[in-house]
Formats: C-alpha cells, structure tokens, sequence
C-alpha cells in the first residue's frame, strides 16, 4: 500500500512540472517576422527589377545595383538588406526607400567595383534589424 502511495505521488509531481512548464510557454508570443537568402529566389521575399547601374565614364564598373523587394506573404516588409556580389565575397549594407506598400526601394552602392568581379547576386534580407552591440 505504501508503495503504491509513493507512485501516485511521483506520477502527480511530474503532471504538476509539466502542466507548470506548459503553462510558461503557453504564455509567449513572437511577432511576425521574415528573413531569407539565395541568389536566385529569397524565401520569404520576392526579388524583382534588378538593374546593375553602370558608370557613365567606364561601363566596365558597377556604381550601385538597385532592386525591389517585398514580402512574399503578409506584410512584413524588409527592414535589413545585404548583398554579396561574388561567393565567399564581403557583403554591402544597402539603403532601403519605401517603394509601393509593401515593397521597399533597394539601393546598394559601390565605390569601384569592376563588372567582371560580378559572379554572384547573393541577396540577405530580414525583417528586423541587428541588434546593437
């Protein structure tokens, strides 16, 4: 009988930890949010109207790549915005205008890039910004 007595207390401590912890994460919620990357399609985004803007003494060097981009579902618009320009290649921050809603205006600029060093159009785009260090 005493054994008995102590399986019933050890069943009903783990069903009171766990409805406890059930109860915890019931309780938290996370804001919409979207990010993506590829070079071809960003999931999470859609890439449209990519123009690489020459410089108009050489057209062998690319001034900046512009683009738009927008939510591929809901609404949540890009926040963040980076391109790599050759795989394993550093990545360039880009400058976001809003474009029609949802979209956004994308701007990446370059100081001299060559256009034979375009190899890639990696695209990185996220819906939050970085944290501050």
């Amino acid at each position: 009988m005493f054994r008995n007595f102590k399986v019933l207390l050890f069943a009903l401590a783990i069903i009171i930890i766990a409805g406890g912890a059930y109860a915890f994460a019931a309780t938290n919620t996370v804001p919409d949010s979207a990010a993506g990357y590829a070079a071809s399609a960003v999931p999470g985004y859609t890439v449209t109207n990519i123009v690489y803007d020459l410089d108009a003494d050489d057209p062998t060097l690319v001034d900046a790549i512009t683009f738009a981009i927008a939510p591929s579902a809901e609404t949540v618009v890009a926040a963040i915005v980076k391109v790599q320009t050759a795989t394993g290649g550093a990545w360039t921050n880009c400058t976001l205008v809003a474009g029609v809603a949802p979209s956004m205006d994308v701007t990446c600029t370059y100081g001299a890039l060559l256009l034979e060093d375009v190899t890639a159009l990696n695209i990185v785009a996220s819906s939050s910004l970085d944290p501050a260090p």
